[in-house]
């Protein structure tokens, strides 16, 4: 190991930082770890994600009305093709995202945020 200079001269406080340093140098080290919950959940979340609206598009397909959504003698320039109430998959989506940002903001409150 190295002799840590001494004394009060420039050069000496000098070289004593220069040891400092290099001795910061030696010992500092990269690290990295990956987070495999983590990664897990953001996977997990993506599969239920795109299961859910392949599911959506794949029931939309099947539930659609055969006929023309904008026929000739009706259509006034404006596309209105959903004036009713809010269907079922949104109902459920919305909800889902409530609970969520509730449950994520309760989280953070209690646990700090954790990145």
């Amino acid at each position: 190991m190295n002799d840590v200079p001494t004394g009060n001269s420039s050069d000496t406080v000098q070289q004593y930082y220069n040891h400092l340093y290099h001795h910061y140098l030696d010992t500092l080290t990269q690290t990295y770890y990956i987070h495999w919950d983590t990664l897990g959940w953001v996977l997990l979340w993506l599969v239920v994600l795109a299961g859910s609206f392949y599911a959506f598009t794949r029931w939309q397909r099947n539930t659609r009305q055969p006929s023309e959504p904008y026929p000739v003698e009706s259509y006034n320039g404006y596309i209105q093709e959903s004036n009713g109430p809010v269907g079922t998959f949104l109902t459920v989506f919305f909800i889902g995202m409530v609970v969520w940002l509730l449950i994520t903001t309760v989280l953070d409150l209690v646990n700090g945020q954790i990145y």
